[in-house]
């Protein structure tokens, strides 16, 4: 339940309650009574625990019933600090803290290692209830104090737990869908859930954060400071989904990107975790993120600061592969690991560039940043269909095979994917795609060549290629956009029926519900879009493509008694196939649909029927505009 997890600790037979503010938790435990109830506080341990996880730790005991600490990691995002206070609603008997081997066992000062564990012995009677609150903060232990008392001043766990409870359906209730089936209903409830799990707020209530240059800084009044942000992953679907049903957000998530672009030496945002930058994966998405709402037209961006960001990491950042990508017009695969995944996901971000330098005025930059987005073409092998690591010298790498990793063990050349997902990987640009393949009928059958390929995966694939159905991996967000490509070849019917299979087939609401790795979000907010009936192919192009609506009718709250509906007119759920669209009554031709006409409101109703419709959509003039064509 949102807001609320209880779980028996089978062994013990304690059970235990959790629920949360946005900077605290609350944790309530009924015991069976014991007099050896404990708890065990450990800051040594992690998701990875070789030697060296742990930089630093302290702790420190308060009085009987408070401890303070914190400590920072040496794994992924290096450096990271977090901090910590935590209270317990009865004192405590006995406080025993093991540090790197020793037992201090009547702790009078702050504790310091890089091994610390903590036992607080409880005695309880039968059924005795304690309750633990713990606050944290990325600045200090006495701001994760104070963000604790101001937030969770007292000990009413059913309080904090209504809060919790009655936040998230106010969250959830901002879409609203009829038809469908229950099991359909809680798989999409679920997806709007998890898509507002991240990012997740870095900041104390006094507006102190600690920034990408490792100092704290304070916030203006009003703004906003946020950590996890998987963007290569959330950039397809979940940050476009929270253009839609989160707007007020928008801009903070966007300025906070920019702000610590300003702050970091390394650069764009690639993958931020806790004031520190993971640089995991391929492209620096923040700039995607950024464009696409400053696309949108959402108020109070930084946009000036965000195009000079953006473009020096274009055009003089000297990391990741960038030096060799404005040398060569693409990364060879000889010189750079990943060169294939790495060049197209350049490409897409020059198109990011490129937008944000047309809204910031600069009109020679927009063009000559929208001719460089079309550097994809470099890595496509006319001979045989696909894109394909290529050598500095400019011939191709052998040996060549569509489900191959890269043409040697030292590296991979594609991310997380292979030739045939990367070969789609032209999201500003399908018709482009389509041309460099030999026309809208060549991309059509590429698109089923995917799809009716060999599962087959080399030794060396990496396990995130999941879900797979031919050579798609649903798992994985490289595919994530590739079967509404239909639209773009003038098949929408085959969309539409590739799509009605993937949410059926790739989401249950079972634990293991998902056919990838959740990725912030992402695996969600693929379903939660495409079950509502549309998706942005090119987030940066403030589109969305239709697909196949799942519900009968979905209706999106977007504030001020404005609301957006989309209406299938169906009499039978085998019903997937549109024959033709109508908004506010007025037949409607195209494809697609820009976000302001979203925003500002409005009623579409799609025609659907059992049968296909091969005719409808197929005008090329009606599929969205393409970096290829688009005017800067």
């Amino acid at each position: 339940m949102p807001g609320y997890y209880s779980v028996l600790l089978r062994d013990y037979q304690i059970r235990a309650e959790l629920s949360a503010t946005a900077r605290a938790g609350i944790h309530r435990y009924t015991f069976p009574g014991s007099s050896t109830s404990h708890f065990i506080l450990d800051l040594d341990h992690g998701y990875d625990d070789g030697p060296g996880v742990v930089r630093w730790a302290n702790l420190q005991v308060i009085g009987k019933d408070t401890i303070l600490g914190g400590r920072s990691t040496a794994r992924w995002a290096n450096g990271r600090e977090i901090y910590f206070a935590m209270k317990f609603s009865r004192n405590v008997e006995k406080i025993e803290i093991l540090a790197d081997g020793r037992v201090v066992t009547d702790p009078k000062e702050k504790i310091e290692g890089k091994s610390l564990k903590c036992v607080i012995y409880c005695p309880t009677g039968s059924g005795e209830t304690i309750l633990v609150k713990t606050g944290i903060s990325g600045v200090s232990a006495d701001g994760a104090l104070r963000n604790l008392d101001t937030e969770i001043p007292g000990w009413d766990f059913e309080r904090v737990r209504s809060q919790a409870s009655d936040l998230w359906r106010r969250e959830l209730s901002r879409v609203r869908v009829e038809g469908g089936t229950q099991k359909q209903k809680e798989i999409f409830y679920t997806a709007l859930y998890h898509t507002f799990l991240a990012p997740t707020l870095f900041e104390d209530v006094d507006g102190s954060y600690r920034g990408m240059d490792g100092q704290v800084h304070k916030l203006a009044a009003g703004a906003h400071n946020y950590s996890t942000f998987s963007l290569w992953d959330t950039y397809r679907a979940t940050h476009p989904l929270f253009t839609i049903v989160q707007p007020e957000r928008v801009p903070a998530f966007v300025n906070c990107l920019i702000r610590m672009a300003d702050e970091s030496s390394l650069g764009m945002p690639i993958w931020p975790l806790q004031a520190k930058e993971t640089q995991c994966m391929t492209g620096y998405h923040s700039a995607t993120v950024i464009a696409e709402a400053i696309r949108k037209g959402f108020p109070g961006i930084q946009i000036e600061s965000a195009y000079a960001a953006m473009k020096h990491e274009a055009s003089q950042n000297e990391i990741r592969g960038l030096p060799l990508y404005r040398q060569y017009g693409y990364i060879p695969c000889d010189l750079y690991r990943q060169s294939v995944s790495t060049t197209l996901d350049y490409a897409y971000n020059d198109w990011a560039v490129a937008c944000v330098a047309k809204a910031a005025g600069v009109q020679g930059d927009a063009e000559t940043f929208r001719k460089r987005a079309l550097n994809y073409g470099a890595l496509f092998d006319k001979s045989t269909g696909f894109m394909r690591p290529k050598l500095a010298n400019g011939e191709w790498a052998e040996p060549f095979a569509g489900n191959e990793m890269g043409y040697s063990r030292k590296w991979r050349d594609f991310t997380e994917s292979n030739p045939w997902q990367a070969t789609f990987a032209v999201q500003h640009d399908p018709v482009g795609l389509g041309e460099l393949l030999g026309g809208r009928e060549k991309l059509a059958a590429k698109l089923d060549g995917i799809f009716s390929a060999s599962t087959a995966q080399p030794p060396d694939a990496p396990s995130d290629i999941a879900g797979l159905v031919g050579q798609y991996a649903h798992g994985n967000e490289p595919s994530h956009h590739i079967a509404y490509l239909y639209m773009y070849a003038g098949q929408a019917h085959k969309a539409q029926h590739r799509l009605q299979s993937l949410m059926e087939t790739m989401y249950d609401n079972q634990p293991d519900g998902l056919a990838g790795n959740e990725d912030c979000g992402q695996m969600s907010a693929w379903y939660v879009m495409s079950a509502m009936g549309f998706y942005a192919v090119d987030p940066i192009s403030g589109s969305y493509v239709f697909g196949t609506p799942l519900f009968d009718k979905v209706t999106i709250d977007l504030g001020q008694g404005r609301e957006f509906v989309l209406e299938a007119d169906r009499s039978s759920t085998s019903d997937i196939y549109i024959q033709g669209i109508e908004l506010n009554g007025r037949k409607y031709d195209r494809l697609w649909f820009a976000h302001e006409g979203l925003a500002a409101g409005g009623r579409f109703v799609l025609r659907m029927s059992s049968k296909p419709a091969p005719g409808f959509g197929s005008d090329p003039r009606l599929v969205p505009p393409s970096a290829r064509s688009y005017r800067i």
